[in-house]
């Protein structure tokens, strides 16, 4: 064997044996996976809907992105199981929404019980 081909051939079982990087989606549909060490007690997107500054800051402690467009507020927030996003327009939190570490959609009301079971004060 041809040290070319040796080289060729080591080349392809390498590129076979390297697992290829996990897929994300922003949009596909697919369910997300909720597993975290402190998943809290899960907090109704009802009970989020409404809250103040005040009271989102004392439930989720300081979020990890805060951007403003246009006249909604998103704030972001992260635990070790999720990212959930609350949508500020005026003074009071209008909805939430939530991703598993893939990005797929997961309920907003078992990530919001990790996040706020898992808030940081910086």
């Amino acid at each position: 064997m041809t040290p070319a081909l040796r080289v060729a051939l080591a080349a392809f079982l390498l590129a076979s044996c390297v697992e290829s990087a996990p897929q994300y989606s922003l949009a596909g549909g697919e369910t997300g996976v909720f597993r975290s060490a402190n998943p809290g007690r899960a907090i109704p997107v009802s009970q989020i809907m409404g809250m103040d500054e005040r009271q989102i800051a004392a439930t989720f402690g300081p979020p990890k992105l805060d951007r403003r467009d246009a006249s909604t507020r998103v704030l972001r927030y992260s635990s070790d199981a999720c990212v959930l996003f609350i949508y500020v327009n005026g003074t009071q939190a209008q909805y939430a929404d939530a991703y598993d570490p893939q990005m797929r959609s997961i309920p907003a009301d078992r990530c919001a019980g990790s996040v706020a079971a898992q808030k940081s004060s910086a």
